[in-house]
């Protein structure tokens, strides 16, 4: 790390080291080898933004391999985007722009309603795309939002729903954004919340695609540098509390009173402040612990163990842990998946119809969690259970 991505400070402090890790989203083939990097979370003592150490190249994520993750594949998503774009289609846009689009499916929802344009840098999950809706298979940044409106015009609205914790350059992307959107346009932007992570010890964000953590105060400080000012936010239920905010150009919105609150709330709870992050570390520590204690008691016991659902979330967890060797497999609806080995244990991604079904499941997207549960309803009635990463026995 030699400057902090948001103020350029070169004053950091540790969060928490997750060691080498392979790529969580990258599954293997048979007889293939991971590629594993160094995992560290840190703290700019200048700003107060957590950021990880030494971000990889987005090639090396996105375009080097085939990129696993695909929205429309994931329960309830369609429905919560749909929700997300009615907030945006209320005011009126005639042209909507999608930073890291990924397969299309939020943009669908615009279709009919507003000229609507994806950019994305997997390849091949723009290939998926296009059968939706026009997308581009590159990196937003300055150039290119550049290029955006000159061809097309500027954009009324500019989405970035999970992708820009994904970015290293995110000058760039700010000026691309600068570029694109019209004087009265809006950019809404859902990440993930550092105070939620903190409030609820949720560590299982952390790998090697998310190189941020942001709080409401960092962007309130950060948007005014692109001619930009935030205007509203709150936290949504996504992936265990994520932040969603709105910006528009200065001088055209005032601050909400939910966005103020939650400013309020995070300098009451010293948010900002090193003695949380190292409050933080000890609280995952034994998370961490407690996770690994109950896997090892149930193959003790002499019981069963697979993993449902391939997740990155899951698999970053299991690392920490040092159990992913304890499962036995892992299922998971996405063919995509399918076939393929975690990068860690080598242990085989299957469909949930081969399962040879176990005493337990491990739930690796908590986000899911109701879902299946509900779901596996007749595993649960034949004596199954489910472990949580928080180390709860749901039966």
């Amino acid at each position: 790390m030699k400057k902090c991505r948001l103020c350029n400070g070169e004053k950091f402090k540790t969060v928490i080291d997750f060691g080498v890790c392979p790529l969580v989203n990258n599954l293997l083939e048979k007889g293939e080898e991971a590629e594993a990097y160094l995992l560290k979370v840190v703290q700019c003592q200048d700003c107060s933004f957590v950021q990880t150490e030494n971000p990889l190249k987005g090639e090396d994520i996105y375009q080097k391999k085939d990129y696993l993750y695909f929205t429309g594949e994931m329960p309830t998503t369609s429905e919560y985007f749909g929700d997300y774009a009615r907030q945006i289609l209320a005011r009126l846009p005639e042209f909507v722009v999608e930073i890291g689009s990924n397969d299309g499916t939020m943009l669908k929802h615009f279709a009919g309603r507003a000229m609507a344009l994806g950019v994305d840098p997997a390849t091949n999950v723009v290939v998926r795309a296009l059968k939706k809706v026009p997308t581009i298979s590159a990196f937003f940044n300055e150039r290119l939002g550049k290029t955006i409106a000159k061809e097309w015009g500027r954009a009324d609205a500019i989405i970035a729903n999970n992708c820009i914790a994904h970015i290293d350059d995110l000058e760039g992307v700010m000026k691309g954004v600068d570029n694109l959107i019209s004087e009265r346009g809006v950019l809404a932007i859902e990440c993930n919340y550092w105070g939620a992570m903190v409030k609820n010890t949720n560590y299982a964000l952390i790998y090697h695609d998310h190189f941020s953590y942001f709080s409401l105060k960092n962007w309130y400080d950060y948007l005014p540098k692109f001619d930009l000012e935030l205007f509203d936010a709150f936290i949504t239920p996504a992936q265990g509390g994520s932040l969603r905010l709105f910006a528009s150009r200065k001088g055209t919105s005032s601050l909400s009173d939910r966005a103020r609150d939650i400013l309020k709330e995070e300098t009451e709870t010293k948010l900002a402040s090193y003695e949380t992050c190292q409050s933080y570390e000890q609280a995952v520590v034994r998370e961490v612990a407690k996770l690994k204690e109950t896997i090892q008691k149930i193959k003790a016991n002499g019981k069963t163990i697979a993993g449902y659902g391939a997740a990155a979330k899951g698999l970053s967890a299991l690392h920490l842990a040092g159990v992913e060797n304890e499962l036995d497999y892992f299922v998971d609806d996405s063919p995509a998946k399918q076939g393929k080995f975690t990068p860690e244990g080598k242990k085989p991604v299957i469909s949930r119809a081969e399962a040879k079904l176990p005493d337990y499941f491990l739930i690796t997207a908590p986000n899911y969690e109701k879902v299946i549960y509900d779901k596996e309803a007749d595993f649960r009635r034949n004596g199954g259970a489910f472990v949580t990463l928080d180390s709860r026995i749901l039966k």
